[in-house]
């Protein structure tokens, strides 16, 4: 095994406790231990051992339950159980694996076959956290490639706004790094990117996550860090670099790179394509700028220079001019499609008001969330269209939604594909085509067309699943609609597998602030 593993036994028996320590204790396995079952809940959470020991028979909640309950937990519910249990009937076992556990072993117990089994299991946990760091891992330079940085940005993100903590994020990338591979080579090129990633871990401070953001380009995530420290952080990392001598096998030469640093002293957005375009944009003006220097975005000041104005009057208003010029063409375009939505309505009036009542509950939720305005827009032009897809459904399949063949049900699931299909030719609306391709995906990896999990499910995607559902269950043309605690009870019940929590969670917050505003 790689590393020293940590097992924790929870056991009302003294003398099983001792034997199983002075087992674990001879394969190098340190152990902790409780005698019931909340307290070895408590210290599974606090102590986050890498396998749970469970005896079933214990004083208050049983062995069983204990399972039931740390599998529900998300901070244990992936740390593998063994039941060891004198209970030795077929159905104890059954009902043991059924709840989670990975294995079932009687008392009293072979210590040769106990040390076996869980042998194999912390082999199985050792070759899982392998094969993890590879897929979390950019071969090349060894640090977070960019997907698993993702999944921490959000939750980072997420912490910071949550805690009211700031929290900053730089991104760079290597000065004239084509000018090195067509003088040098590819070879010296993938040189110098090893180098870089060895030496952004070793000058990080260790609360900083850092990954390859793509090519020559690096992302590095600053949690608890305000703007003052961001920038020392920024320009000590600049300067490292500056003054390193890199190795391209022959000879040593000198690189630069140009840093776009965005500070947030409070989380005035938690959208992450938000945040980090706001450091993309720090990023081109340091480049536009000469290179080889710091640009701070909140202020567009560069750290490492005398500080001076980046943006001139001409620069600014090109950019509003095309934002502008962005905005009028989706206006048009919307217009444009409104005959598509038409065309809908008279092919069933429920899906035009079924997509305007969504989209209301949508940004109801994405207010309750905070996110971006840019966002909102996205996704009230996504939720709007996002039933576009039913044009080609016949209308035997959409009349009769309850009892279809297997065939009409794959049919149905197609909607979501022929929406992006028949939307993709306008070419602008390509944020809007994310979330309306994966507005039935689910939370658990269980939805269409992609399988995706998690936060692998764009934001407004899991926003729309929830206010679509929502709806659904409120304004059922399949039977008797729910009341609005009979749709939040339903919702809440595939929080975590169908639905984002925290989406839930906001929905919950929008109807009743929506209940109490009636009241009064």
């Amino acid at each position: 095994m790689s590393k020293r593993r940590k097992a924790l036994i929870i056991d009302d028996s003294n003398t099983s406790i001792i034997i199983l320590e002075n087992m674990l204790k001879a394969m190098d396995i340190h152990t902790v231990s409780a005698k019931d079952g909340n307290s070895g809940i408590e210290m599974a959470i606090h102590e986050k051992p890498d396998l749970i020991l469970l005896d079933i028979l214990m004083p208050g909640i049983d062995g069983f339950e204990t399972c039931k309950r740390l599998k529900l937990n998300e901070e244990t519910c992936k740390i593998p159980i063994i039941f060891i249990s004198a209970k030795d009937e077929s159905l104890d076992k059954v009902k043991g694996l059924e709840l989670g556990a990975i294995d079932y072993i009687s008392k009293p117990f072979d210590v040769g076959e106990l040390r076996a089994r869980i042998g194999v299991v912390l082999h199985l946990i050792d070759l899982h956290e392998r094969n993890l760091a590879l897929a979390n891992t950019d071969e090349l330079t060894r640090l977070y490639n960019r997907r698993h940085f993702f999944q921490v940005f959000e939750r980072e993100v997420l912490r910071a706004k949550i805690n009211a903590t700031p929290l900053s994020l730089m991104l760079f990338d290597i000065d004239h790094f084509k000018n090195v591979n067509d003088t040098y080579g590819h070879l010296a090129g993938d040189m110098i990117l090893k180098q870089m990633g060895k030496v952004l871990n070793e000058n990080r401070y260790p609360l900083d996550v850092v990954a390859r953001y793509g090519g020559e380009e690096f992302i590095v995530l600053l949690p608890q860090t305000s703007r003052d420290k961001a920038i020392k952080a920024a320009e000590k990392m600049r300067s490292t670099i500056d003054q390193h001598l890199w190795d391209i096998g022959d000879q040593e030469i000198s690189i630069s790179v140009s840093i776009g640093l965005v500070a947030l002293e409070t989380m005035d957005t938690t959208d992450l394509s938000e945040i980090v375009q706001r450091a993309d944009d720090s990023l081109y003006i340091a480049k536009d700028n000469g290179r080889n220097q710091v640009v701070v975005w909140d202020n567009s000041k560069t750290i490492n220079q005398p500080q001076e104005e980046l943006i001139d009057d001409q620069y600014s208003e090109l950019q509003d001019k095309v934002s502008l010029l962005s905005q009028q063409l989706k206006k048009q375009a919307m217009n444009t499609t409104s005959a598509f939505i038409e065309a809908l309505g008279v092919k069933n009036p429920y899906f035009v008001e079924h997509a305007q009542r969504s989209t209301e509950i949508a940004l109801d939720i994405a207010d309750e969330m905070n996110v971006s305005s840019e966002l909102k827009d996205t996704l009230s032009r996504a939720a709007l269209l996002h039933d576009i897809g039913k044009l080609g459904i016949p209308d035997r399949v959409l009349t009769n939604p309850q009892d279809l063949e297997e065939k009409d049900i794959a049919l149905l699931r197609e909607h979501s594909i022929a929406g992006v299909k028949i939307l993709g030719p306008v070419g602008i609306f390509s944020q809007e085509l994310q979330i309306i391709r994966q507005h039935h995906e689910r939370f658990d990896g269980n939805g269409y067309p992609d399988s995706l999990k998690g936060k692998e499910i764009v934001i407004g995607a899991r926003i729309l699943s929830v206010a679509n559902e929502f709806d659904y269950l409120t304004y059922s043309k399949d039977g008797l609609p729910l009341d609005k605690d009979g749709a939040i009870a339903k919702i809440l019940d595939g929080s975590g597998t169908d639905f984002d929590p925290e989406v839930v969670d906001a929905l919950v917050r929008v109807t009743e602030k929506q209940l109490a505003e009636c009241a009064s």
